[in-house]
């Protein structure tokens, strides 16, 4: 019998890109594909408005006419959009996205091809889509008021651009996904972390008196632009900016120098790619690798002083919360937001704008922000940790009620501790900011958390999906899910927003507090309330949990 042909390239991108259609949606094989790509078109729509905003912005007779600006806003847009498409599986945590890396590993298919086709299905997502629409929008837009010389020649750019991105999406995504399959990853996340505040420290604040002073009384007009000439080149010297410099040559008709720039994408795509490479070979031979061994002391056995059902539930939710890849990636998010937020001299633009209230809604805005991010993650599939332990609790002597306010509980408590050591940390590394701002940011916290935790209970019965602790593979929640656990977040986050516009730019003060710290009870009143429930329907959607969070 003669063997199967192997599949190729194509179809190899074309089966990743079908299986990212699917994990998003939480579907299997053979359901309707017309779900997928209405949520693929409804995910991305917030590119139609981004584009048509830079496009027009390009065209505005001020920027049109100016011999700078236009060059100006190119390059910072490469800039911007390469450093959030590189740094995107960090800032989200979003190493679930692309299991294939794991799924695929024992199928027939090289390491190379996989590393291809997977950086290629990449730029076909809905968020490349939204992270692209600004710069494409204003390149057209560009290009509509500059004549562009070689056209195919520019659209040539533009695709090495966008692959310039996404192989160093992947070197980004390989060098996270390698770290969290460590055995120490804790120690690792955490070290990294202080080089990069340490390293940090010493690179002086941006001057941002330019930008102040083209708001301020003298306009545009009056600003220097030596400063943006400048900054113009800077940024067109570096891999991301060569795309807005090519477009530059080219619409002065130097084809050499445009050519250039393409060759310099090319090596530094090629050196992406071969760091990646080297990172996909080693995250491959790290797949099959157990964890280390539990030590067998009775002084290691953290249930040996637990002294109730319900703590040794609490205590076993608090290990796998901490045990946790992803829990340990989170937690180093706002953190890193805050050093580059120092760096980019972000609190001086901000309080410009905001006044007084500056530190209250920075400091706030990163404390939500991190208990969002640890308490949604979890609770809105909050079975789907236990895996089949769910299994053993069921048919254990326990109140599977008590599981859920366990697993309420320790989400609840995690998701405090972050908001509070961001608080702390954002105090000392700023130096700035009240004993208010940070008492209003402690109320608003506890106003959005018992939200979300109730969110996640009825998200959880409703919507569960499978999850592998491992990071082997995952299942991502469906897009109706992600969209109520968003109206959620958003919900929880409005008492806070609306102090703050009402204090205005002259800081918050007792009312402020008053006014979150009330919406902060009535909002754990209704938890309270809500939480019957769910134990109710808990009971009564449990088989079916059981069987989604376990099947195969």
């Amino acid at each position: 019998m003669n063997r199967p042909a192997a599949p190729g390239f194509f179809r190899h991108l074309w089966l990743l890109w079908g299986l990212r259609l699917n994990i998003g949606l939480n579907q299997g094989p053979g359901r309707n594909r017309l779900m997928a790509v209405g949520a693929f078109l409804l995910s991305s729509a917030p590119a139609w408005g981004l584009g048509v905003t830079f496009y027009g912005l390009m065209r505005l007779p001020t920027i049109a006419r100016n011999d700078v600006w236009p060059f100006f806003i190119l390059n910072l847009l490469c800039f911007v959009t390469s450093a959030v498409w590189v740094a995107w599986p960090l800032m989200s945590a979003g190493v679930d996205d692309h299991s294939e890396l794991s799924r695929y590993a024992p199928f027939p298919i090289s390491p190379f091809r996989l590393l291809i086709a997977s950086t290629v299905a990449s730029l076909f997502e809905p968020r490349a889509f939204v992270f692209y629409a600004p710069l494409t929008g204003a390149a057209l837009g560009f290009a509509s008021v500059h004549p562009v010389r070689v056209k195919w020649f520019a659209v040539a750019l533009y695709v090495l651009f966008a692959l310039l991105n996404a192989a160093w999406s992947r070197v980004g995504l390989h060098l996270v996904l390698n770290v969290l399959r460590e055995k120490h990853s804790a120690q690792l996340i955490g070290g990294g972390f202080l080089v990069f505040l340490t390293a940090a420290s010493f690179i002086p604040p941006i001057d941002t008196s330019w930008l102040t002073t083209a708001m301020g009384e003298g306009g545009v007009d009056k600003l220097d632009m030596a400063i943006i000439i400048d900054a113009t080149i800077a940024l067109g010297r570096v891999p991301p900016g060569f795309f807005g410099d090519a477009l530059l040559e080219l619409t002065y008709g130097y084809r050499r120098n445009a050519l250039a720039n393409g060759v310099g994408m090319v090596f530094f795509t090629l050196l992406g790619l071969g760091i990646a490479y080297a990172l996909l070979l080693r995250f491959h031979r790290n797949v099959g690798r157990g964890g280390a061994s539990a030590k067998a002391s009775g002084d290691s056995d953290p249930f040996a002083r637990t002294r109730t059902r319900y703590t040794t539930l609490v205590v076993r939710e608090a290990l796998d919360l901490w045990r946790n890849p992803r829990a340990r990636l989170l937690a180093a998010v706002p953190f890193v937001l805050a050093i580059l937020l120092k760096l980019t001299s972000g609190r001086a633009l901000f309080e410009y704008l905001l006044g007084a209230s500056v530190d209250a809604w920075l400091m706030g805005g990163l404390c939500i922000y991190g208990a969002v991010v640890m308490a949604s993650t979890f609770s809105q599939n909050t079975f789907a940790y236990d895996g089949h332990g769910l299994a053993m609790l069921i048919a254990a002597p326990v109140e599977l009620g008590d599981v859920l306010r366990a697993k309420n509980r320790v989400q609840g408590l995690a998701a405090g501790a972050m908001a509070l050591l961001v608080g702390v940390f954002y105090r000392v590394y700023f130096g700035k900011g009240s004993a208010l701002d940070f008492l209003c940011a402690m109320a608003a916290v506890m106003a959005v958390i018992p939200v979300l935790l109730a969110a996640g209970n009825f998200l959880s019965l409703y919507f569960p999906v499978k999850f592998h602790a491992s990071l082997k593979r995952r299942d991502k929640l469906p897009l109706t899910a992600s969209l109520l656990g968003i109206g959620a977040a958003s919900v929880g986050c409005a008492p806070f927003v609306w102090a703050l516009r009402f204090a205005g730019e002259n800081g918050p003060d007792g009312r402020t507090l008053a006014m979150i710290a009330l919406c902060a009870a009535v909002n754990a009143v209704l938890y309270r309330a809500l939480l019957p429930v769910s134990l109710r329907l808990l009971d009564q959607r449990r088989e079916l949990v059981l069987r989604a969070v376990t099947r195969e």
